[in-house]
């Protein structure tokens, strides 16, 4: 979608939007509350306050490095159990790490394939891993977005997550958020802006600022995406010094 996923987005609103009683009037989970979009804005308009996040980080950092930005690999992880041609979800031994809407390679000589993270409720609750402890879904389970298509082995398969540099996603979603606040209480108080809003996008410059300042460093997929000082050679700035004396050769001829 961009550089942040809506679940990213929706993980960055505060208990502002709510979509009221739930349908049915069953129980809803309390991390729900305050965060359901459904009622509020469309997917779409999701979809374009992330490109308008990204277009403003872009607009920011593009003097440092080449954008957009690529994603790139954020770490190797194990898998807990065998994972067979046609599964639609990895148990991992910690998935924490895996984002919704994150690119994963999965790896096992001679196979290689790619895939997309889908939320935790779009697969079922896999078995504890032998000799495991039992653990909440949402930190053992990957839900993939299509199945697999060659079996992999627990000890030699390797998961790798593939994702844009931090802070970028959360950057861009803290933005995406405070847009959607902006239009939300555009029609209901004046001045047309939340202060949530103000604290998101305070927060979002604060980060920025420090990228800029070299403060954080972006990890980049190709040392060419560093275009500040792409033909600068650090070691024009200090050589090291020697007893030569100009006019004279160091080296003794003969």
């Amino acid at each position: 979608m961009g550089y942040c996923t809506r679940y990213e987005v929706e993980q960055a609103l505060a208990n502002a939007l709510t979509s009221g009683n739930p349908t049915g009037g069953g129980v809803v989970k309390i991390t729900t509350i305050g965060k359901t979009l459904s009622d509020t804005v469309t997917d779409d308009e999701v979809a374009q306050f992330i490109r308008w996040a990204d277009d403003q980080i872009d607009g920011v950092i593009s003097s440092i490095y080449s954008i957009p930005l690529q994603r790139v690999n954020k770490g190797s992880f194990k898998l807990a159990l065998d994972a067979t041609a046609g599964d639609t979800q990895l148990t991992m031994q910690d998935a924490s790490r895996f984002t919704e809407g994150d690119v994963i390679v999965l790896r096992q000589d001679p196979f290689i394939e790619e895939n997309v993270v889908m939320p935790i409720d779009t697969c079922t609750t896999p078995s504890t891993p032998s000799g495991g402890f039992p653990a909440p879904p949402e930190t053992r389970t990957v839900c993939l977005w299509l199945p697999i298509t060659h079996s992999y082995d627990v000890n030699l398969a390797r998961v790798e997550r593939i994702r844009y540099p931090d802070p970028i996603p959360k950057i861009s979603a803290k933005l995406a958020a405070a847009f959607i606040f902006d239009k939300h209480f555009a029609a209901q108080q004046e001045p047309n802006e939340s202060d949530v809003s103000t604290i998101l996008r305070k927060e979002a410059k604060n980060e920025l600022n420090m990228v800029l300042s070299g403060a954080i460093r972006l990890e980049i997929a190709d040392a060419n995406m560093l275009i500040g000082r792409r033909f600068y050679n650090p070691a024009l700035d200090d050589v090291w010094s020697t007893r030569a004396e100009p006019g004279k050769n160091f080296l003794n001829e003969g």
